[in-house]
């Protein structure tokens, strides 16, 4: 199945023969369906109207009676979802975005008769309270309640506009620009586009139930109604736009997607309904023959005539420590004195950071229970999402450096704190300019 975790995959093709293999011995009803009805996310939305597509699905279910009439049923569901999304006109879309040459700026996208295509896989793991009982000879009635773990794999999106105004504000300098399309600004007309987006694992509430008809001593034939409602999002937490910004020209831009883009879908449920026929296969007489016929063989002891030769235990080998050098406070000292971006958005090294860098790799280089934790800061200027990004690229920045003078990369690690922990008030200019800045600190393990 396209486009799901390959890891998921073995855990549920492990799951499927467990329930293959247990069901052989000690299964009380096998159940093989297949089901239909309307199948998607179910959007909520200000800004757009969602609908559900068409699905098909099917599955495999191992039920365990403890009583006449009440079972509690788990197994394996796979699932082929659709839905379709049409944005209002006049809704302009709004991110943070860095240019080609590093500054932030407000990205916005205005589309016109904008429209999506969606479809995803997803796999199901349910966990249902089942009860039957019959109302004559062969048919009787069936209820089951309870949930299941959603996994979907990524969502495929079609998407298509008549037009699509791109649009960057740089407050800085008070600008907007919508007319330079070789650097990613402009209009972009009869516009079509294909990608994919991740979907999160969701929790659902499932009810099902109809009539089972009895087709031999073994054998029943469950036909009924089925709805499951997503209790979570699908939708991965993002700060993207519906389009992607390409510094090198609009007809570079790519589609993210309605699931991918700041505050379009106020909710994203999963919701499946529908019709569905199931076979079920009742072995619970064969286990009751089967233990009727079971013959104990006693296995023959085996008696021990021979002494037991007894084992030397060999003596310990001491085994001599090796000195590893320690930090000086001094040197721990240094090491923790802010490195020091100062410009707004800045991310590259100065060279008296490089200078420092090389005076601390020099100090760690030899003493492998030496690790550093890099944090990277800025002032509160800009939204805190963008912040939070430019903060992981100065530590990144600071880890890549320590790494081609030789550090290896596990006794690096990188940590962005954006925003949240000013060095000094961010007050004035010069305070700032210190709090644009990448400390680290210095962990000994031993």
């Amino acid at each position: 199945m396209r486009n799901l975790n390959p890891d998921f995959m073995k855990l549920t093709t492990f799951i499927l023969f467990f329930i293959i293999g247990t069901t052989a011995g000690l299964s009380q009803e096998l159940t093989l369906k297949i089901n239909a009805g309307p199948s998607g996310i179910s959007y909520k939305s200000s800004k757009g109207d969602g609908s559900l597509g068409f699905g098909a699905g099917g599955g495999i279910g191992y039920t365990h009676f403890f009583s006449q009439h009440w079972g509690l049923q788990t197994g394996l569901e796979v699932q082929y979802n659709t839905n379709s999304f049409d944005l209002y006109n006049g809704q302009p879309l709004s991110s943070f975005e860095i240019d080609d040459q590093g500054s932030a700026f407000q990205y916005t996208v205005r589309p016109d008769s904008y429209s999506e295509d969606q479809s995803f896989y997803s796999v199901s793991i349910p966990l249902m309270l089942q009860f039957r009982t019959p109302i004559s000879d062969k048919t009787g009635i069936y209820l089951g309640l309870g949930g299941k773990v959603l996994f979907p794999g990524d969502q495929d999106i079609q998407s298509r506009a008549s037009s699509l105004v791109l649009s960057g504000y740089y407050p800085d300098l008070n600008l907007e620009i919508d007319d330079l399309p070789a650097h990613g600004f402009g209009t972009l007309n009869n516009f079509e586009d294909k990608g994919n987006a991740p979907l999160k694992t969701a929790v659902l509430l499932s009810i099902e139930g109809g009539l089972h008809f009895t087709l031999g001593d073994h054998m029943r034939l469950y036909t009924g109604v089925y709805a499951d409602y997503g209790l979570t999002d699908l939708q991965e937490k993002s700060d993207g736009n519906l389009v992607t910004y390409n510094p090198n020209g609009i007809d570079g831009i790519a589609t993210n997607g309605v699931i991918r883009t700041t505050a379009l879908a106020d909710q994203s449920p999963y919701l499946s309904a529908g019709v569905q026929v199931k076979l079920g296969f009742d072995f619970r007489k064969d286990i009751r023959l089967q233990a009727q016929e079971e013959i104990i063989v006693e296995q023959p002891q085996v008696v021990q005539t021979t002494e037991p030769t007894p084992v030397e235990t060999p003596k310990p080998v001491k085994q001599e420590k090796k000195e590893v050098p320690v930090l000086s406070p001094s040197e721990q000292a240094y090491i923790s004195q802010p490195l020091v971006n100062g410009a707004i958005n800045e991310i590259a090294l100065t060279k008296e950071m490089e200078n420092r860098l090389d005076r601390i790799y020099e100090m760690v280089k030899d003493n492998e229970n030496v690790h550093l934790e890099l944090y990277g800061h800025t002032c509160d200027l800009g939204p805190q999402s963008l912040n939070q990004r430019i903060g992981l690229k100065r530590a990144q920045e600071v880890s890549d450096y320590l790494q081609n003078k030789g550090v290896p990369n596990q006794r690096l690690h990188v940590q962005s704190k954006g925003e949240t922990v000013p060095l000094l008030p961010n007050t004035t200019s010069q305070n700032r300019s210190k709090n644009r800045r990448v400390e680290i600190k210095v962990l000994i393990l031993n």
